[in-house]
């Protein structure tokens, strides 16, 4: 049994988990102070110990962030912004080792069963651009962020991103950029759908897909060309990986969405001719997180006691 948490910008998942199979689990809001960060999850890592009356043999953490080692060098929706190790911070808390990974890294790990002799490009699209890569059945981390598809240059003179860089394949395409592209378009009037929409609530992505899907030519605009952006990322996805599969997470990537089916139509038409990767859209499940999250746990700890005994 292995100890999982799924650390997001508004949420923190612990539970543990055994055999793929999440026996308990606590959702507590994300606190504003990083200390207290970490005295949640091992506060409700105990609780979910003694509830169960069982020990976890160690820790797996997702977090929203760049992973490197025991390290997050920047998670900027958790507020941080320079190198902290985490794993410094919760093995004295929790009492076990801590493990941790990027969250679509996680993700991935709770996939990796479906696919184990292929090369899986994971593309999510959220908030902003995340990904990973499975290498025949395994999470290919490199050296902690191999698979962060989202800061792939696509503007080298482009908008600032958070990441420090400027004109990232996120800054284009996401879910943030096209829930204000749907504000702009309210705003300055260009289509009354969203005008009338923005009127009554602030406006999110998929309020630029409903009124695409009304016949909105404004919208049906805007997603074509974020359409077309993703697309040429995804090109840049397969120059990178050669995936024999690429996975799309994300609500507004499904097959029957409208930005979905416009994706897939720029797709046909820019993929390199050398390649074809599948795609296959993977519905996600919230708890995919912490079941990848205490895999990777598992794996690495067995690795370490292998090192040990070498």
């Amino acid at each position: 049994m292995h100890g999982a948490v799924d650390w997001g910008g508004s949420w923190i998942r612990v539970g543990l988990v055994m055999r793929r199979k999440i026996l308990i689990s606590e959702k507590v809001r994300r606190p504003r102070a990083l200390e207290e960060q970490f005295d949640v999850i091992a506060q409700y890592l105990h609780t979910c110990e003694a509830r169960l009356g069982g020990s976890a043999v160690a820790l797996g953490v997702g977090i929203a962030g760049i992973v490197q080692g025991s390290e997050v060098v920047s998670a900027i929706n958790l507020d941080i912004q320079g190198p902290v190790d985490i794993a410094a911070a919760l093995a004295p808390r929790t009492s076990r080792p801590v493990f941790l990974c990027n969250d679509i890294q996680a993700v991935a790990g709770s996939l990796r069963h479906r696919w184990p002799d292929e090369v899986v490009a994971i593309v999510s699209m959220g908030t902003g651009i995340g990904g990973a890569i499975l290498y025949r059945g395994g999470v290919f981390t490199g050296a902690g962020a191999a698979g962060d598809f989202g800061h792939l240059v696509f503007e080298p003179d482009g908008l600032p991103c958070d990441c420090g860089g400027h004109g990232c394949l996120e800054t284009v395409v996401s879910g943030r950029v096209l829930a204000e592209v749907a504000s702009s378009l309210a705003l300055s009037g260009t289509s009354p759908t969203l005008r009338r929409i923005g009127a009554e609530r602030a406006l999110h992505a998929g309020d630029l897909e409903s009124a695409a899907r009304t016949g909105d030519p404004a919208a049906q605009l805007a997603l074509s060309k974020a359409a077309q952006a993703l697309a040429i990322g995804l090109r840049s996805v397969v120059a990178a990986v050669d995936p024999d599969r690429i996975v799309l997470l994300g609500a507004m990537l499904r097959p029957s969405g409208v930005f979905g089916g416009l994706l897939r139509e720029r797709w046909s038409q820019r993929r390199p001719t050398w390649s074809e990767p599948r795609l296959t859209f993977v519905q996600e499940d919230e708890n995919s997180a912490l079941v990848g999250a205490a895999a990777f746990a598992a794996e690495r700890f067995a690795a370490l006691g292998q090192e040990r005994h070498t």
